[in-house]
């Protein structure tokens, strides 16, 4: 009876109080846990049309809670991050297709404000910065591919506000602004 038990819970991943919806591969492309009342309860998991897990993570009480992982198609892990109470908190972090770290950023909870830096595929650091609100908000800093510091500055409310200082792939002060920066 007991691996009875076992097996009936590996094939339904919901709680006790939840019913497992939709179809996994190869029947489907998305299952989901919910309550009597509709309310997503236990795991939510999304997959590729190549059958591939896309993305998976536990909802409680209709709002998402714990970690959740994203994939690309190819299996590698695109991005992943903790919820709770249904908004992003602490440590998100993205990747790039072959697997190296893109992005990072910071989620307080209860602020619309995001900290967050990116690196350049070979993992050199690029650029780091805050959003409010998803506009660009506070100093910004920017690096060519050689490490040298290219840009630095402040935003207000999404535009560049008050003196930038721009900088040469040698280090040397420049008055326009250089590097990927200045394809703005």
């Amino acid at each position: 009876m007991g691996t009875a038990l076992g097996c009936s819970k590996a094939s339904n991943p919901c709680p006790d109080d939840a019913r497992l919806h939709g179809r996994a591969p190869p029947e489907g492309t998305l299952q989901w846990c919910a309550k009597p009342d509709g309310r997503k309860h236990g795991r939510w998991a999304e997959w590729h049309p190549n059958g591939k897990l896309k993305t998976e993570g536990p909802y409680v009480d209709g709002k998402m809670e714990g970690r959740w992982v994203s994939y690309f198609d190819t299996g590698v892990k695109q991005l992943e991050g903790e919820y709770r109470g249904g908004l992003k908190q602490g440590v998100w972090t993205l990747y790039y297709e072959e697997g190296q770290k893109n992005r990072e950023e910071v989620h307080s909870a209860g602020s619309q404000e995001v900290k967050w830096t990116a690196w350049r595929s070979d993992g050199k650091k690029w650029a780091e910065g805050t959003l409010l609100a998803q506009r660009a908000q506070g100093p910004y800093s920017e690096w060519h591919s050689n490490g040298v510091l290219a840009a630095q500055g402040h935003y207000a409310n999404g535009e560049k506000a008050g003196e930038w200082k721009y900088w040469d792939l040698d280090g040397k002060p420049s008055v326009d602004a250089q590097g990927d920066f200045s394809r703005d």
